[in-house]
């Protein structure tokens, strides 16, 4: 069962204590999406609201108590949601379901779908958006090919069930480190890319979906060590100059072997690897990034890109947009 101190979490990251639901409504609709929020007329504030707020670079995290009745509508997420009730009760619809739940129990609500949350004036939740590009991205990935429908999951999560067992010990042992200021999570640039990718995993691994088959067949099949270390070594050097010659040299096997394991355990090969994840890099820093201090060229440069038109070319055919676009947001 999904567990936390009496403590409410991220008490470093408070953004708000006030009586006033709007604040809150507004700030947390700029940490979220747009959404209405209706306050019962039966149940006055019997406390201030609490809004706390957290980021990893496609993940936010949130501590949120309204202290008092409201129903939260939105007409569609955008991206996934996980909600973890830690006091009080709380109903949540997304498309054609329902789900009435309180501590110890979570929902995953996807970005396809209309959203409805309904809370007690008792209610508190833990909130946990992920970027939907961002976890589809990371299962593409996982799965060895860029092309995949919508991810879906199923509503419900059961938090007493073993299988939901490492995605519970992984948010807290995500709060407990963005609680300690001294944390690698706090000071080292790239640990938020390791540790939401621990999260995405053990989401996409303990919850049910419409690649939970395709997944667990995926993680049966023993990859090659030179496949997975040529993986490791993009992600962790895309910003560099790398050649399919280094990375050759890196695996000690012949151009041809790589290039066929590659082909078979992810369908693309390492250098359309090394750009699918230069590409991504610079999705995310041109959406995090302000217009008013920051260009594309700069970005795509930090991100391992030197030929800036083809890089423009190939940024519109993998988000639909170009990086201009989603720099001004």
């Amino acid at each position: 069962m999904f567990e936390l101190s009496d403590m409410p979490p991220l008490q470093r990251f408070r953004v708000h204590k006030t009586r006033d639901i709007e604040v809150v409504h507004a700030a947390v609709a700029n940490i979220l999406c747009p959404h209405k929020v209706v306050v019962s007329d039966s149940e006055p504030l019997s406390a201030d609201a609490l809004l706390h707020h957290a980021a990893l670079p496609n993940v936010a995290l949130i501590y949120l108590y309204y202290g008092t009745e409201v129903r939260v509508d939105v007409s569609q997420l955008g991206f996934f949601l996980l909600e973890f009730p830690l006091s009080g009760k709380a109903t949540t619809y997304c498309g054609s379901d329902t789900v009435v739940f309180g501590p110890g129990g979570a929902v995953v609500a996807g970005p396809y779908q209309q959203f409805r949350t309904d809370w007690a004036v008792d209610c508190s939740k833990l909130l946990i958006k992920i970027e939907s590009n961002a976890l589809e991205n990371y299962l593409s990935t996982l799965l060895g090919r860029r092309q995949i429908r919508a991810l879906d999951f199923d509503l419900k999560i059961d938090m007493t069930a073993e299988s939901s067992s490492a995605l519970a010990m992984i948010v807290r042992w995500i709060l407990q480190e963005l609680e300690q200021r001294g944390s690698l999570l706090n000071t080292a640039p790239l640990a938020g890319e390791q540790y939401q990718r621990m999260l995405m995993w053990a989401l996409l691994h303990s919850q049910p979906n419409n690649y939970s088959r395709e997944l667990a067949a995926r993680e049966a099949i023993q990859i090659p060590h030179y496949v997975s270390r040529v993986e490791r070594y993009i992600q962790e050097h895309y910003r560099e100059a790398i050649s399919l010659e280094q990375l050759v040299e890196l695996c000690n096997v012949s151009e041809r072997t790589l290039l066929e394991g590659f082909k078979r355990y992810h369908d693309v090969s390492p250098m359309k690897l090394l750009k699918l994840t230069r590409l991504d890099y610079v999705h995310l820093a041109l959406k995090e990034a302000d217009p008013a201090h920051h260009n594309v060229t700069d970005i795509a440069l930090a991100g391992g890109f030197s030929q800036l038109g083809k890089f423009s070319t190939e940024y519109k055919e993998r988000f639909g947009e170009s990086p201009s676009d989603t720099l001004k947001g």
